[in-house]
C-alpha cells in the first residue's frame, strides 16, 4: 500500500480515529433493524429510546478500548454525544446510507439516508463518513454504483471529511452463494471492488474478507489474496467482521495484517452477546468480554499490522504549505 497524500484537514481527522501509533481499532455500532433484533426478535417491542440507551451502554463499556466508533444518525450519533456516552477523545465515524445488509435483487443501489448527509456529519464533529456500497461491476446498475462513490468523494473532499468505503459482494440472480465456484468469484469480487473503490477517490476502505479460514489452505489463501488486495489499492485498508464467530474474525484480523492492513472495523463478532443477552450478570459479563475481544485485537494488530501515520518534514513539509498556505486552501 502506498499512501496518497491527503490534506491537512482529512489527515487530523485520521489522527483522532487512530491510535497514536497508527492503527485503526474501530467498533461498529451502526446497526439498524439487526441491532433491535438482538434486543428482542419482535420488533414492536422495541422502542427508540431502548435502542438508544443499549447503544449508549456499549459504548460507554467498550470506549477505552477503541480509536473510534462508527455511529448511525438515527439511533447512535446525537445520542451518544448528549449523553457524554463518547468520550471526547474518542473518535467518531458516521454513516450515509440507510440501508441493511441483505440485498434482495440484482439491481440494488445505494439509499442514502433522507435529510442526512456529509454537512450535517461536519457540522457534528463527525470525523470520517461511511458508505456501505453493495458493487458488483457486472451488474446493470455498475455504473450508477459508481457514480455513488464518485460523487461522493467529492462532496467528502469539499469538506476535508475522509471517506471510507465498505463494498459488498452479492449474489446475482441464478448464482448459489454456496457453491464453491461462486466463494471463489467472491474472493476475486472483493479484490476486484477495493480497487475500484480505491480509483474513484475513496481515501480508507472498510473490506470483507477476502478467504475463508476453514482450513490451513484456506488461510493460506487468503493470505494471498490479501496481499493481492494491499498491492492494488493505495489507501489504508482495513476488515470488517460481517458477524462472523469471534475466533474466526481473530483469525482473519491476523492474516488481513500480516498482508497490509491497519486495523480493524468490526462490530457484531465483538459484542453480539452484550447486546442480546437478557439476564443483567451476564450481561455485564459480556460486556467484559467484548472489551477484552477489542484489547486481543488490537494486540493483534499491533503485533502484525502496518501503521498509518503519514507525515512530512523539513523541506517535504515546507514545499507542501508554504507561508501563507491558507489563502488558497479549500476556497
Amino acid at each position: 500500500m502506498n499512501t496518497k497524500i491527503i490534506d491537512p484537514g482529512k489527515l487530523r481527522s485520521f489522527q483522532r480515529v487512530t491510535s497514536a501509533d497508527g492503527y485503526f481499532l474501530i467498533c461498529a455500532l451502526d446497526h439498524l433493524s439487526d441491532f433491535q433484533e438482538l434486543l428482542n426478535s419482535d420488533l414492536s417491542q422495541v422502542t427508540y429510546q431502548q435502542t438508544g440507551e443499549a447503544k449508549n451502554k456499549l459504548i460507554r463499556a467498550l470506549a477505552d478500548q477503541c480509536t473510534a466508533f462508527l455511529l448511525d444518525a438515527r439511533y447512535g450519533l446525537a445520542q451518544a454525544i448528549a449523553s457524554r456516552a463518547l468520550p471526547g477523545s474518542v473518535g467518531l465515524m458516521a454513516s450515509v446510507e440507510d440501508e441493511d445488509y441483505k440485498p434482495s435483487t440484482a439491481t440494488r443501489t445505494t439509499r442514502f439516508r433522507e435529510n442526512w448527509g456529509t454537512k450535517q456529519m461536519k457540522m457534528l464533529g463527525v470525523d470520517v463518513c461511511k458508505l456501505l456500497w453493495f458493487f458488483r461491476p457486472d451488474s446493470s446498475v455498475a455504473d450508477h454504483q459508481r457514480e455513488v462513490v464518485r460523487a461522493l468523494a467529492k462532496e467528502c473532499t469539499a469538506l476535508s471529511l475522509p471517506l471510507v468505503v465498505e463494498p459488498i459482494w452479492y449474489p446475482l440472480e441464478g448464482e448459489d452463494p454456496k457453491s464453491d465456484a461462486w466463494r471463489e468469484r467472491r474472493v476475486a469480487g472483493i479484490i476486484e471492488s477495493a480497487r475500484e473503490a480505491n480509483a474513484l477517490g475513496t481515501d480508507m476502505l472498510k473490506v470483507e474478507f477476502p478467504g475463508y479460514v476453514d482450513s490451513d489452505a484456506g488461510k493460506a489463501e487468503a493470505l494471498a489474496a490479501c496481499q493481492q488486495l494491499d498491492a492494488s489499492i493505495n489507501v489504508p485498508w482495513v476488515i470488517l467482521s460481517a458477524g462472523v464467530g469471534y475466533d474466526s474474525f481473530k483469525t482473519q484480523v491476523e492474516i488481513a495484517c500480516n498482508a497490509g492492513a491497519s486495523g480493524f472495523l468490526a462490530g457484531r463478532s465483538i459484542w453480539r452477546d452484550a447486546a442480546s443477552t437478557k439476564d443483567p450478570e451476564l450481561r455485564e459479563k459480556a460486556r467484559l468480554d467484548a472489551a477484552n475481544r477489542l484489547t486481543e485485537l488490537a494486540n493483534i494488530t499491533r503485533a502484525c499490522g502496518k501503521p498509518f501515520s503519514p507525515r512530512l518534514e523539513g523541506e517535504d513539509l515546507t514545499h507542501a504549505f508554504p507561508e501563507f498556505w491558507y489563502e488558497k486552501w479549500q476556497r
